[in-house]
Formats: structure tokens, sequence, C-alpha cells
């Protein structure tokens, strides 16, 4: 079998045709998603990008991998190794546990120079990075390495290749042509122009509506406004953002007709995810990741698996991005490591009942230190460190059935709900404790190394 994994950066699902959005941003994943299985409540573990992709290639939470941020003492990466041979087998990282099973697996990636998470670059069989821009490269750019792969390799079995894909993160720098598509379709109603401009006044800081551009400089690309001041400005913002992922979406298409041109698409696995999603006017922060709400955490996961995934079918259980390995693992006949806090979902994709936890709980430790439980109905969020922030309250309740934008905390009104989210946490961060081979939880040790820098003479 062959397997081709798109990564692709700040995707939010609802921005995705499949996903129900009215807007034409994705033909092309939306044809993957109609031959495969499209699952709706697939959340990353930690956020963002270095948390999220550490946490499915290790397949271990970040409270127990140590990577609950890009930087700092979050990101000190926990694995333990033998003293020569790489890593103990029972915390063996995907890349290399797939190598076990028979699979070459290569990555297309800047990943691990962008954020030098180099462990990253462990165990897989071709690492190839497009250029030295980490992060900043087009998918033009990614594609001219990833298409060189494919068609060289022509009839080669056996493989999964990762292609992680930057141009949906922020500033949308894609020729200004590619929104034309979109017109005469909406972007969201959500926010409207009162609301846009309560948030305007009220929050400030990185990515706020005022806060976009450092120094108060004007927006240097045609498709990112310099400010989100109402209704018009937001609008631009969306708009810049489905034109990035419209862009991607072609590329996208670039491979699969790869693929069939060089006849290796029947058997070919096809899967479609992201790091974590973006906020577009929550707690008034535009296309960026600060905090741990549902429009960070919540991803889009799509798998067209040849007589394997039930073609047309939307799952509603509620996963995590590191669900991901064990599933992989599975449908290679192998046995997750006894370490990964992951479970299969295999079942899932063939249509039947299967996996699908009660709560789930992430964290974000790059701006905001905050830790969530997600249940069916709630989202509860509790933050040790707002970053400056004023919009986040140290603990916070919002019903996502009735609000899914997270406008109003319900904490103090629904108690009841609120113990029962915090139990569910304590539990959850006992467990974690429970399984050995953690250290220190590393939102603490940013919290810590906060306050030694805020204390230092």
């Amino acid at each position: 079998m062959r397997i081709v994994l798109f990564d692709i950066d700040c995707l939010r699902p609802d921005h995705l045709g499949c996903y129900g959005y009215a807007r034409p941003t994705s033909p092309n994943i939306d044809a993957i998603a109609k031959d495969g299985v499209r699952f709706d409540h697939c959340y990353c573990a930690s956020s963002p990008c270095l948390p999220s992709r550490t946490a499915w290639s290790s397949g271990r939470f970040g409270i127990r991998n140590g990577v609950t941020s890009n930087v700092g003492a979050g990101a000190d990466y926990y694995m333990r190794c033998r003293n020569y041979g790489g890593p103990h087998d029972d915390n063996q990282m995907l890349m290399r546990r797939l190598r076990q099973l028979g699979l070459d697996t290569i990555s297309v990636s800047n990943f691990a120079d962008r954020h030098n998470g180099y462990y990253f670059m462990c165990g897989w069989s071709e690492y190839l990075t497009p250029n030295l821009k980490g992060g900043g490269e087009t998918a033009e750019e990614v594609n001219a390495v990833a298409l060189d792969w494919l068609k060289k390799n022509a009839g080669r079995d056996n493989y999964l290749i990762h292609i992680n894909y930057w141009d949906t993160h922020r500033c949308f720098k894609m020729d200004a042509s590619w929104a034309d598509r979109l017109e005469g379709t909406p972007p969201p109603a959500w926010p409207d122009d009162a609301t846009a401009r309560a948030y305007y006044e009220k929050y400030q800081g990185s990515f706020t509506g005022s806060g976009q551009f450092r120094n108060g400089k004007e927006s240097p690309h045609p498709l990112m406004p310099t400010e989100v001041r109402d209704r018009a400005t937001f609008e631009h913002m969306a708009t810049g953002y489905d034109a990035s992922i419209a862009y991607v979406d072609h590329h996208i298409a670039q491979v699969m007709e790869t693929l069939a041109e060089t006849g290796d698409m029947n058997d070919t696995a096809i899967i479609v995810t992201s790091d974590h999603g973006d906020a577009l006017g929550e707690h008034g922060i535009y296309t960026d990741h600060v905090c741990a709400d549902e429009c960070i955490h919540h991803i889009p996961l799509i798998v067209k698996w040849p007589g394997v995934a039930k073609a047309g079918h939307a799952d509603t259980s509620f996963i995590y991005n590191l669900d991901m390995g064990p599933t992989l693992v599975e449908l290679h006949g192998g046995e997750a490591p006894a370490d990964w806090d992951g479970a299969s979902f295999v079942r899932n994709l063939r249509g039947e009942p299967g996996l699908d936890r009660e709560y789930l709980v992430w964290d974000h430790g790059l701006y905001t230190l905050q830790r969530a439980v997600r249940t069916n109905s709630h989202l509860m969020i509790r933050t040790y460190d707002a970053h400056g922030y004023t919009a986040f309250d140290p603990v916070a309740l919002y019903d996502m059935e009735k609000d899914p934008y997270q406008t109003t905390n319900i904490a103090d009104s629904q108690p009841d709900a609120l113990g029962r989210c915090d139990s569910m946490m304590n539990e959850w961060v006992s467990a974690q404790r429970a399984k050995g081979h953690v250290r220190q939880d590393p939102l603490m040790r940013t919290l810590e190394e906060r306050t030694r820098q805020l204390t230092r003479p």
C-alpha cells in the first residue's frame, strides 16, 4: 500500500466544502472526502505546530512527551533511547514503527528547520527539505520536490509520503487572483459588523484586530488586511484565508494527477489533515493560534483507503490526531508501542462503531498557557497564564451547541457542568502521570520559566 499524507498548516475544517462550507475553496479535497471517510470531531492533542506534530509522530500526549509549546521549557522533547540504536521500542516514533513493518517513510517538509524540532527527522527513510525557507516555502516549491519523487518512484509500493504545505498560515502571500474564484459566495456570517467593531475596541495584543502587524505597519500582502476593525475588513481577511486554501487545494490536485499519470492511484491511500486550526474572530483573534479554543484544536481528518474506508461516510466520534499512528500500525498488521497514548480507529474507517472517546483534553503552551476539556456539549478552559490577553478568564465554560464561537462564559451559571468538566481534567492529568515515563508537566515548566523571567533583576 502507498500512503500520501497531506499535512496542511492552520486548516479549519469549517472552511472546506466537504465539511459544509459554501465557498468553493476545496474541490479536490472534497473529491477525496467523497471517496473516503470524513471525521467531524478530530482534534489535535496539543497546539500549535510543534506540539501537534510531536503528538502524532511520538504517539504521546504533550504532558508526557514534554512538548506543549514551540519554544522554551515547553519544547523539551522527552524520548527514552538506548545507548546505541535509537528509541526504546515501547516509545518508538511513528515513522520508525512503520519502517519496522515494511514501509519506507518519506517526508517533504521544512517543519524540523522551522521549529528546531530535529527529533522529528528521526527514522524517516528520506527527509527532503524543499529549501531553507523554514515554513516560508510555497506549495509550488514543495511540489517541485514531491512530484519529482513520485515520478521517479512510479510503480514503487509500500511507502508513506508526508507532504507538508504552509500557505494557509498567515500572511497569505500567494497572488491575489486566487480570491477571484470566491466571488459571489459569502464568507462566514460571524462575526457581524457590530461584533467585529466591538472586538476591535475591546481587545488588544498580537493578532487582534488592531495587532495584525507589529509597530502599526501596513500589510504588504494584498490578501491580508492591515487591521480587522469591522465587517468589511473581516471579509477581506476571511477571503484571504479562503484563497490560501484554494491555492493549496490546487497543488493537492497536482499530486493526485501525478499519481494517476504514473498508474499508482488505485492502490494508494490518501490522508488529509492539519496540525491545528486558526482563529477568525474568536476571542478577538484573527489568523493565528494563541489559545486552546475550539477553532484552534478542531482539525480536518479525511481518509481515503481502498478496500478499508467506507466511501462518503461521515464519522462523528471524538478522536485525537495522535490516534492516527495506532491506526496506521494496525492497518499494516502491527501493534502500537506500549507507551503510546493513541488508539486505533480502523473500525471507524469501515463505517462501524469504533473508537469514540467520552471526552477530550487538550492544551496550548505558546502564547497563553491553557488546558481544556471538551465534551459533547461543553468546552472548559483553564488559563494558567493569559500572556497579556484580556479575553481569557481563569476558568471558562462554553456551551458549544448554542455558542460555537465561544462568546459567553457560563461557568458561574452552570456550576454542575463546570464541576463535571473539572473532574474530567483532574482525572485525565492523574491518569497521564500514573502511566510512568513522565517528567514535570510542560505547561507548568513554561509557567515557571515565565515567572523567573518576570522576577529576574
